[in-house]
């Protein structure tokens, strides 16, 4: 499904288009007027002479063209060319002269977009929770910015936020705490329990990331058998494609520690080629997958990779670990994350 932003001034009625599919699947058909909601279940849009709006449940969306403000258009721009600091003034800009609620969730998720380029977690948790806040139902919950590392201590400034988030409403809020907590010395066992708790969450998505995230206190107490692995990848297939990139990275750190090496480097590759939205996430998994193929001796695959990795994640951590000193330098083999 594609959706397009035009040009010009703030929408009005009978500006927005939607193209469906028929209920039967048998072509396709244009609705024009304003697009009053959009969520991850359905899309509304109220025309001129009409009483009652069409309700679209999403799976039938073929494609949305909207008109955007132009620091909407300006902030979609400087994202996709990196500019980031230029990016997050103009979602801003446009966020405080949105009149429509679904608009101003799309600005919220375009915010925390900039602060997972950055890998800045405690701004990105900052505008996910008043996202998330703001509907349960929302198209960009798979940009929910969990910490997914198992090993070093957590940022101390995103895990003062991480204590903070603790307090606020709904399981969402204390998923992403507990996740950025289960690193903090302090909170880590509090946070164990919560994330062992929120497995029988009333949020099926929620449950889900849950039960992955508890994979990451069970790999830090001990090396999980076979059988957990078997059992945690069926558990990934359950889950909607756009939230698996946390739990695959979790799943080859694993293999990796069990010496399971080119299965290591696929889990992994599947979080770098697919979970790009958390840039340093996916960064580091692509040099996480570099190291286990080096150790399972296959070096030209290897160095391939840690190129991609100064190639695609540029500033990252990641990227200037993997930096090789000298032209021929050889590398030493890395011990499992």
């Amino acid at each position: 499904m594609a959706v397009t932003l035009g040009t010009g001034r703030l929408p009005a009625q009978g500006r927005d288009r939607v193209v469906v599919r028929q209920p039967d699947g048998r072509g396709q058909l244009a609705h024009v007027g304003e697009i009053t909601e959009y969520d991850a279940l359905v899309l509304v849009i109220k025309a001129r002479g009409r009483s009652a709006p069409w309700r679209i449940p999403v799976e039938r969306i073929v494609s949305v063209k909207t008109v955007r403000t132009p620091p909407h258009q300006a902030a979609l721009k400087h994202l996709k060319r990196g500019e980031i600091t230029l990016a997050e003034r103009s979602f801003q800009q446009a966020l405080n002269q949105a009149p429509r609620a679904w608009v101003r969730r799309e600005l919220l998720a375009g915010l925390v977009r900039c602060s997972l380029h950055s890998g800045d977690y405690r701004r990105a948790g900052s505008h996910f929770l008043n996202l998330s806040e703001s509907t349960s139902k929302s198209r960009h919950f798979s940009l929910v910015p969990l910490d997914w590392r198992i090993r070093g201590t957590a940022d101390a400034a995103v895990a003062s936020e991480a204590r903070a988030w603790r307090g606020r409403a709904g399981d969402v809020a204390k998923l992403l705490a507990a996740s950025h907590l289960l690193r903090d010395t302090t909170y880590s066992q509090e946070a164990e329990t919560q994330l062992r708790r929120l497995r029988i969450s009333t949020d099926p998505r929620v449950r889900k990331l849950a039960v992955a995230q508890c994979w990451r206190a069970d790999i830090k107490n001990k090396k999980p058998t076979p059988r957990q692995l078997d059992t945690w990848t069926r558990h990934i297939h359950s889950l909607p494609m756009d939230l698996r990139g946390g739990p695959w990275y979790v799943i080859g750190l694993a293999r990796f520690r069990r010496q399971q090496l080119e299965p290591a480097a696929s889990a992994l590759m599947w979080t770098s080629l697919v979970f790009e939205d958390d840039r340093f996430l996916a960064a580091h998994a692509t040099q996480v997958a570099a190291d286990a193929l080096l150790s399972d001796n296959q070096t030209d695959a290897a160095e391939t990779l840690y190129r991609d990795l100064r190639q695609r994640f540029a500033g990252t951590p990641a990227a200037r670990e993997s930096a090789i000193p000298q032209p021929n330098a050889p590398r030493t083999k890395r011990n499992s994350p």
